[in-house]
């Protein structure tokens, strides 16, 4: 089970180049024009790095919040490096029982090693039976 003891843990690199295909295939299934731009939320699709141990595919997990902050604009073309980093992990009761919460944070490099965006991602997942205290 997750806990405490996965916050810090990081995943590899992984290095991707932004193709003008994929970009028009993601604005036509959210329904926006084309005009040769990087929708801003793109990047929801690339956040997948592997983090040993923690799977992102429990049953029952949704994809609470997320925040994104670009200190640039992403353009077709733009080869980026991104990983991200278990940053939380805590614990709340709900009506429907107690639920983790994982909060993950990930950044974006490109090229010359400058930071391009940042995102910080909550996943919620129900918890079965009682979580011993010290691994959450």
């Amino acid at each position: 089970m997750i806990g405490k003891g996965f916050i810090g843990r990081e995943s590899e690199s992984v290095v991707l180049k932004i193709k003008m295909e994929e970009v028009r295939r993601f604005a036509d299934a959210i329904g926006i024009p084309f005009e040769g731009e990087v929708p801003v939320t793109y990047i929801g699709t690339l956040l997948q790095p592997n983090i040993p141990g923690f799977d992102l595919t429990n049953p029952g997990m949704i994809h609470g919040e997320q925040k994104i902050s670009y200190q640039r604009q992403l353009l077709v073309g733009d080869t980026l490096t991104f990983k991200s980093v278990i940053k939380d992990v805590y614990e709340r009761t709900s009506k429907l029982g107690k639920m983790l919460f994982v909060v993950l944070e990930t950044t974006g490099y490109d090229l010359a090693g400058d930071l391009v965006f940042s995102s910080s991602s909550t996943l919620i997942t129900p918890t079965k039976g009682d979580v011993d205290e010290e691994s959450v």
